[in-house]
C-alpha cells in the first residue's frame, strides 16, 4: 500500500518535471502538469481508503454538492422563465415602439424594480412618541465649545475638573488626560495639575 502511494508520487514528479522542461509547447506542459497533480490526488485518496474506508463523508459532500447543483438549476430556471416572460415586449428594438408603447415599457420595469424590494415604511422601524421621545434623550446632545484659554486658566476659573472638562475645546480634550486621582496630565505625561494646584513648567 505504502510502496504504491511512493510510485505515484514518483510517476508525477516525473510528469511535473516533464512539464517544467517542455517550454516549447505550454498546452503540452498544462496536459502534464495536470496529469501529475491528478495522479497525486488519486494516490493519496487511494491510500486514505485503505488506511480508514470513511466513505459516509464522501457521501455527504456527494449530497451537498447534488443538493447545491439543483439548487443553482433552479434558480437558472425561474431566471429564464422571467426572461421569457418579459421577453415578448422587450424583444422589440426601442426605435420601432411608439412613444405610449416606451412610457408602458418604462412604467413596467419600475414597478418590476419596486416589486425587488419592501416599501421603506415597512422596512424602517415605527416609533411611538414616547418611545422616540426616550430614544432622543438617552442620545447624546452636542454642546459647542469655544476656546477660552489654556488648561490652566480653566482650571483656575472653574475649580471643578468635570466643569472644565466641559469648557476644553476638541483639541484640548485630546491633548490632556484627567486620572482618576484627580491630577491631569498633558500627552508627554507631565503632570499639569496635581489635584490641588496648577504645577508650574520649569
Amino acid at each position: 500500500m505504502f510502496l504504491e502511494f511512493v510510485i505515484c508520487v514518483a510517476k508525477s514528479a516525473v510528469i511535473l518535471i516533464l512539464a517544467k522542461n517542455s517550454k516549447n509547447n505550454k498546452s503540452f506542459s498544462q496536459i502534464l502538469i495536470f496529469e501529475g497533480v491528478f495522479a497525486v490526488n488519486k494516490a493519496a485518496r487511494s491510500v486514505l481508503r485503505r488506511i480508514s474506508p470513511d466513505t459516509s463523508s464522501d457521501d455527504q459532500r456527494d449530497q451537498i454538492q447534488a443538493q447545491q447543483i439543483k439548487a443553482e438549476q433552479e434558480k437558472i430556471k425561474a431566471r429564464k422563465e422571467d426572461v421569457d416572460s418579459d421577453s415578448a415586449f422587450e424583444a422589440i428594438p426601442e426605435e420601432m415602439l411608439t412613444e405610449s408603447e416606451k412610457r408602458h415599457a418604462k412604467h413596467r420595469r419600475q414597478q418590476a424594480q419596486a416589486g425587488r424590494f419592501t416599501p421603506a415604511a415597512e422596512r424602517l422601524p415605527i416609533m411611538t412618541k414616547e418611545e422616540r421621545e426616550a430614544h432622543n434623550k438617552n442620545r447624546p446632545k452636542w454642546t459647542q465649545t469655544s476656546f477660552e484659554g489654556p488648561i490652566e486658566k480653566l482650571i483656575e476659573k472653574y475649580k471643578d475638573l468635570d466643569e472644565v472638562k466641559r469648557h476644553l475645546t476638541l483639541g484640548q480634550s485630546m491633548k490632556y488626560e484627567f486620572t482618576e486621582d484627580g491630577c491631569v496630565r498633558d500627552q508627554k505625561g507631565n503632570l499639569v495639575y496635581d489635584g490641588q494646584q496648577v504645577v508650574n513648567k520649569t
